[in-house]
């Protein structure tokens, strides 16, 4: 199994393909198997690297006591160092986006292009009050008697509550995907879940300066998903210098387990022009 040392642990990674690379960001409690497995068809012209969070997958956890979007920012610039990485495009889902923004902001020079899916920025917006502030605090109290696991479920199904799925379907369809590609997985270990779950609850105190995002960005977001996912996009595209908001239609927070064929296509489009001045991409008929 592919390794890395980055920043003071084992990262697992799977590559795919030649050309551009492509560095992808799972979600919270996810792993890269879902990534490997809908970005697959872009390996006919692009280099997809897939990877497992700190905490997640075959990287498993550390020995730090708390993470931060800080803390993956700095796993993923030693990740692209470790792999002497040419400015990569980075696209990251959910966690995944929050962690790919905060590293965008911190270091544009390094990669060519950002893109988010189904994520947020540090603001709280309106509207979003008790599933940012309210929800987190029950989980936290609730954490040393609840399994956090539990609780990591049950905030995925509130934000789904809010949209217009409960997210069933979802996440069948993701748990297959996830076993046809390696069925024997290791669980996330219950006190990396808790320190995903207090990153999580803490993320309002953090922030990110958008507006040193300077590499072409497209912002995505489910129109299933909660009503804030899309103002979250669009407090970016405000700040950012070039940025480009799509809704992807049939989808919800995991859009790429719901509609892999339309961000494909998005994603396609925009590297095109986000990278194409640097390589000479080979666009295949698939």
């Amino acid at each position: 199994m592919p390794t890395v040392r980055t920043n003071g642990i084992q990262t697992y990674y799977e590559d795919y393909g030649e050309g551009p690379p492509i560095v992808f960001l799972h979600g919270a409690t996810s792993d890269h198997r879902l990534w490997a497995e809908r970005a697959r068809p872009l390996a006919a012209d692009y280099r997809i690297i897939v990877y497992d969070l700190r905490g997640h997958g075959r990287t498993g956890g550390s020995e730090r006591t708390s993470y931060t979007t800080g803390l993956y920012a700095e796993d993923l610039g030693a990740f692209i160092n470790a792999l002497e990485l040419d400015r990569p495009a980075i696209c990251g889902l959910s966690l995944g986006g929050m962690i790919a923004q905060t590293y965008a902001a911190e270091s544009p020079e390094t990669i060519g292009a950002l893109c988010t899916l189904g994520t947020r920025t540090p603001e709280i917006l309106d509207g979003e009050w008790v599933e940012r502030r309210l929800v987190p605090k029950i989980g936290a109290i609730l954490s040393p008697v609840v399994d956090p696991n539990h609780i990591m479920e049950l905030l995925y199904r509130f934000y789904a509550w809010r949209s217009d799925d409960d997210g069933t379907e979802t996440l069948r369809n993701a748990e297959r995907i996830q076993n046809e590609h390696a069925a024997d997985f290791p669980a996330m270990a219950d006190a990396e879940v808790g320190k995903v779950h207090d990153l999580l609850r803490r993320y309002p105190a953090e922030s990110v300066a958008h507006s040193m995002i300077t590499i072409p960005s497209l912002l995505l977001y489910g129109e299933r998903e909660s009503e804030v996912a899309g103002p979250h996009a669009e407090y970016m595209a405000d700040t950012i210098p070039v940025a480009e908001v799509r809704r992807i239609p049939n989808a919800g927070h995991n859009s790429h387990v719901d509609n892999p064929e339309f961000i494909l296509d998005l994603l396609r489009e925009f590297l095109a022009i986000a990278v194409g001045d640097r390589y000479e991409i080979n666009r295949s008929d698939e």
